[in-house]
């Protein structure tokens, strides 16, 4: 009986700690719903695969090695733009040039970088290590000026003029 626990909980920890399959998904909608509901950034390749020069390379996505650490963090949607499909979701993100990259934060809402044209791998990592979070940047709400901390909603409609802004916040 001990053995038998033993062996369960060696096998609990396995399953635990190996990481799941990465899988590149070719339905944008079934992606982005993945997204929302295990709220992770969406990484987004829109390309033409028959053709070098308008796809990204397939180092780049694999999805084993040292590129599933980086890719680990991301639900990953890759679409063929030369399919009717592709071209209607290529016509959504305003893509003319291929290969077309996009990221999206962890709740589906928000492009956080687009990026069209080809990209080198020390490019590729830097930015997906920088969105691997999902997070939207967080907005400036105010600024210092001159002595004053100006607010900079946009009920507040301030010209960049020095003198302007003084009046304006009385001074």
């Amino acid at each position: 009986m001990v053995h038998y626990l033993a062996a369960a909980l060696v096998a609990a920890s396995f399953a635990t700690s190996t990481p799941t399959s990465l899988d590149w998904q070719a339905d944008y909608g079934k992606a982005l719903a993945a997204t929302r509901s295990d709220q992770r950034p969406l990484l987004v390749v829109l390309d033409i695969p028959t053709n070098p020069q308008q796809s990204l390379s397939n180092e780049l996505l694999a999805t084993e090695g040292e590129q599933a650490k980086v890719l680990g963090a991301y639900e990953l949607c890759h679409v063929d733009a030369s399919t009717e499909y592709g071209q209607k979701v290529a016509e959504a993100f305003g893509a003319t040039q291929f290969p077309h990259t996009a990221i999206i934060d962890r709740k589906g809402e928000v492009v956080l970088f687009k990026k069209a044209g080809q990209v080198q791998e020390s490019e590729w990592n830097t930015t997906l290590v920088k969105f691997q979070s999902g997070e939207r940047p967080v907005a400036q709400t105010s600024f210092y000026r001159g002595g004053s901390i100006m607010p900079t909603s946009s009920t507040t409609n301030i010209s960049n003029c020095p003198a302007c802004q003084r009046a304006a916040m009385g001074l």
